[in-house]
């Protein structure tokens, strides 16, 4: 299974009116870009949720540990993140955003090393 990760922040519910946003890496299951149209449309053609999108795609959220690439486990799991539809829909904005595209995976297939 192809897969792409990316930084990015997300709103996590600290009460009922309050949220704080915390850096997160994303673990992203990769998808030809010719897919999206289908995927993000039910059969019926009427258009699938935020929350179903980011369930389907991101397999893994972590912490970012300072600038040296590593990450650690988060406190919080992808369900409990998924409750808040802004973050659900932060998520997908940013797959679709940073989804490679064919031209981008056929020059990182050339760069040797």
């Amino acid at each position: 299974m192809d897969t792409f990760v990316c930084r990015f922040s997300i709103p996590i519910r600290l009460d009922e009116e309050r949220f704080q946003y915390f850096p997160v890496v994303g673990v992203f299951r990769g998808m030809p870009v010719d897919q999206v149209d289908r995927w993000v449309m039910r059969p019926d053609g009427r258009a699938r949720t935020d929350r179903e999108l980011a369930a389907e795609v991101l397999l893994e959220l972590r912490r970012p540990l300072g600038s040296t690439g590593k990450t650690a486990s988060l406190k919080f799991g992808i369900t409990d993140v998924l409750e808040v539809d802004r973050a659900a829909a932060i998520i997908v904005s940013t797959f679709l955003a940073e989804l490679p595209r064919g031209t981008e995976r056929e020059l990182e297939s050339e760069i040797p090393g």
